[in-house]
């Protein structure tokens, strides 16, 4: 069964690339190339706020989000090992994407309009100059945040993969799952172009973004 379409698997795999470059060329103080991870990251969150409501049945949020009662319900059958296998996310996986959304999304936005009081400046800081400096403050610390995400993002993949016997890594390549409950990710081709030619769109707007930015020199 298809649980993820193509679109949303690209996706996936940028934002990998693209977190750990921001993480990277921050940590080397490399301002330039960072800003260009980190503006690609809100492209990416962009598309992927969008394809929550016109994506694949999988990929949609009225098909994951789920009430906090039904995630609980869940969590306890995942600790004793009786949760059932479904396609898409799961009550807990859907919480999890949420929130990873929500994460990368704070990153990206604040950096954006952020500055160091000297030489740079995020590409929207012009537009917000009242809020710059708060942006900048919350980018920063918020940082073990986003490792703290990713850590437990990475010990739920292999909490699932030697404690329930899910590898769910596969998938996220070639998109089928031999799980047949859960909505699926299959749709049609034209629906696939259109996805991937958003995609393209949010992240070519985003570079084009630090290409317009005013200079500061």
């Amino acid at each position: 069964m298809v649980v993820w379409d193509l679109p949303l698997r690209i996706y996936h795999w940028l934002l990998v690339i693209f977190v750990f470059g921001a993480f990277i060329t921050s940590e080397w103080n490399d301002r330039s190339v960072h800003e260009v991870f980190g503006m690609e990251v809100l492209g990416l969150c962009i598309f992927r706020i969008i394809w929550g409501f016109v994506g694949s049945p999988s990929a949609q949020f009225k098909n994951f989000i789920k009430p906090p009662s039904k995630i609980i319900a869940y969590l306890k059958q995942m600790l004793k090992r009786k949760s059932k296998s479904i396609a898409g996310h799961s009550p807990v996986g859907g919480l999890a994407t949420i929130v990873l959304i929500s994460i990368t999304s704070w990153f990206a936005v604040t950096g954006s309009i952020s500055n160091d009081g000297i030489l740079f400046e995020g590409p929207f800081a012009y537009l917000f100059p009242s809020v710059s400096q708060l942006a900048t403050k919350l980018h920063q610390n918020a940082e073990i945040l986003l490792i703290l995400i990713v850590m437990v993002h990475l010990s739920a993949i292999t909490f699932y993969r030697l404690l329930l016997g899910q590898n769910l890594i596969p998938a996220m390549f070639h998109g089928s799952r031999d799980e047949k409950e859960g909505p699926g990710g299959r749709i049609s081709t034209p629906h696939t172009v259109a996805g991937l030619g958003l995609l393209s769109l949010c992240l070519a707007g985003a570079y084009l973004a630090i290409m317009l930015k005013p200079s500061i020199l």
